[in-house]
């Protein structure tokens, strides 16, 4: 009997739950039409105030970009460069079927250079450091990213040998300008003719070469070649030389004992808008001092 009686009471809930699936009141049993469509998805712009390592040796401009750096926790970490401004790529450099370079990359090289005389406390030309200008990857891009990222590097000398610190650079080149361009001893090659490079050292310690400025070109090709380079930019460096040692161009040109030299940008960075060399008093016959030589005038070391 009480099998039956189970058996009887089935159809009746099966109704009760069915009564309940009825369609609530103003609507239409089409769930599919009733949902706000997701927005596309979109690549987030970098973090300012990030910090990375990299494996680079060193930064060729022309071949760096976002994958040469890995994220660290943060800038009080061992690290290489520094985010300390983002923007957007806008007009024709944000307008290509692939990520700018080169010329399309002057208004972006632009607001970076000035953002970062901001940050430092002085134009970065004049300290052991490299701006480094990042737009999105080629994947990036063809899913509408249109960043620009400005990162910051303590590098060893002109050579752009990167330099692991902890800490912002913000402000590096104001106050005690502790980053800031001055004496250095020469690095040649094995033939001993050969310049290839500098060690930086206070100018108290020995030393054969000193900062004296940079100098920006006029707006020209790239010279490819040393004799195109010395036209372009020797005469510019001669000029800040001249200046900074208290001499005139005709002095500098004569004097016995000192001269000057001048390490220039790359190709990619020249179309960028960076037209730039540093240059520096020099001295001949592996002479040394262990002070500056600033405003020595016509007499001698």
């Amino acid at each position: 009997m009480a099998r039956k009686l189970i058996a009887a009471l089935v159809p009746v809930l099966a109704l009760a739950v069915l009564a309940g699936c009825g369609t609530p009141a103003g609507t239409d049993k089409d769930i599919t039409d009733d949902w706000a469509m997701l927005a596309a998805p979109k690549i987030p712009p970098p973090p300012v105030g990030a910090c990375y390592s990299t494996n680079l040796e060193y930064f060729a401009t022309d071949s760096t970009t976002i994958f040469s750096f890995k994220a660290v926790d943060s800038c009080s970490s061992s690290h290489a460069s520094e985010t300390f401004y983002v923007g957007d790529l806008t007009g024709s450099a944000g307008s290509g079927s692939t990520p700018p370079k080169g010329a399309a990359l002057k208004d972006g090289f632009a607001k970076c250079q000035s953002e970062a005389e901001k940050f430092l406390g002085g134009d970065f030309h004049d300290g052991r450091l490299e701006l480094i200008v990042l737009v999105p990857s080629s994947t990036q891009w063809g899913a509408g990213a249109r960043y620009l990222r400005c990162d910051l590097a303590e590098v060893v000398s002109d050579g752009d040998k990167p330099v692991n610190r902890s800490g912002s650079l913000k402000g590096t080149l104001g106050g005690d300008k502790s980053l800031a361009l001055g004496c250095a001893m020469e690095v040649y090659d094995t033939d001993g003719k050969t310049w290839l490079d500098y060690t930086p050292t206070t100018c108290t310690a020995t030393h054969n070469m000193e900062y004296v400025g940079t100098y920006a070109s006029t707006d020209r090709p790239f010279p490819n070649n040393s004799d195109e380079r010395k036209t372009a930019m020797r005469p510019g460096c001669e000029a800040l030389g001249a200046k900074y040692l208290g001499m005139t161009a005709s002095q500098l040109t004569q004097h016995q004992q000192v001269g000057i030299g001048f390490w220039m940008v790359d190709e990619e960075n020249w179309n960028r808008g960076n037209r730039t060399a540093r240059c520096y008093a020099m001295l001949f016959d592996k002479k040394t001092v262990t002070k500056s030589i600033k405003n020595i005038g016509t007499g001698t070391i």
